[in-house]
């Protein structure tokens, strides 16, 4: 699919994501889920979402590769499409080749790792992520049939996903080699880190990386029309609170969703060699003319260092 047909064509994902958060950020709903913990939370959706798990059984719907609904703690809507989608920016955005060696941080249950599977027929795939049902479940059934795609919990400290991590963010070094992959991809990851974890995400980024590899990630990032869009009340979120370097919507929880200055990206980037690419702007601000649903930023690693 050409990249100008996915900037074009009406993105079923994309459209469900922004409806879904922005029920989720408003009016009663939104009271629920700040101030009840998470896990009081899936204590009431799991018997549900396994009620229709077990209905998927019953009548054989149940697909290939598809994680139950009450693991999926990213949310089950549409999680072949999701992944298809990220597989699509990877090969047209970064030039994704199927001998490739991919590294999918915060890879949750295997959304993109599973549509990847039919992708990289001859290279290799790493994923990590905070929670470890997630790793299990990947690990249970994506590996068994595709030996080449691995799954590793990184045992990093999170309050509401892996209380018992070891590591905080800003200190955890990939358990990767010097320039060990082609192509490094985060989706929803620098929409939950504060300024210092993600500059050291990026600075692990580029190391792992070899050089002219390619980084893509997804992001909350704040210009004049994000602004606007927030104020008119079109958005997902509303940052409106501002921090050290970031902004969040959620002053209690800072981590539940976090906002950049667009303009502060390619610098850092460049601290670490790593050159962007222009930003494609998402859905999530309200913009009418949008990419994805957060804002798309690409980079290249730089083949040399100047002194």
């Amino acid at each position: 699919m050409a990249i100008e047909a996915l900037k074009d064509a009406p993105q079923e994902v994309t459209r469900t994501q922004f409806e879904r958060q922005r029920l989720r950020s408003k009016g009663a709903l939104y009271l629920f889920r700040r101030y009840t913990p998470f896990w009081w939370r899936r204590a009431i959706y799991t018997p549900f979402l396994m009620a229709l798990d077990g209905m998927d059984f019953v009548l054989g719907r149940q697909k290939e590769l598809v994680p139950p609904r009450y693991l999926d703690f990213a949310g089950h809507n549409r999680f072949l499409e999701a992944g298809q989608e990220y597989v699509e920016y990877l090969r047209d955005l970064c030039g994704l080749q199927p001998q490739d060696r991919v590294l999918d941080i915060g890879c949750g249950i295997g959304r993109v790792g599973v549509a990847l599977t039919k992708y990289l027929t001859t290279g290799s795939y790493e994923g990590m992520d905070v929670v470890p049902s997630g790793i299990r479940w990947a690990q249970q059934h994506v590996t068994p049939k595709y030996p080449r795609f691995h799954f590793q919990v990184a045992d990093i400290y999170n309050k509401m996903y892996n209380p018992s991590g070891r590591f905080k963010s800003a200190e955890y070094t990939f358990p990767f080699s010097d320039g060990e992959f082609d192509v490094v991809f985060l989706i929803s990851v620098f929409t939950h880190l504060l300024p210092d974890d993600f500059e050291h995400y990026v600075a692990e980024i580029s190391r792992v990386l070899r050089p002219g590899g390619k980084c893509l990630f997804s992001a909350f990032l704040l210009d004049d029309e994000a602004r606007r869009g927030m104020a008119a009340g079109k958005s997902a979120f509303d940052f409106k609170y501002k921090l050290s370097g970031c902004w969040t919507s959620d002053p209690a929880t800072p981590e539940t969703a976090v906002a950049f200055e667009e303009s502060t990206i390619a610098p850092m980037l460049k601290r670490h060699s790593l050159i962007a690419d222009p930003t494609r702007f998402g859905a999530w601000s309200g913009r009418s003319d949008y990419f994805s649903y957060g804002d798309i930023v690409t980079s290249t690693k730089a083949s040399s260092v100047k002194g």
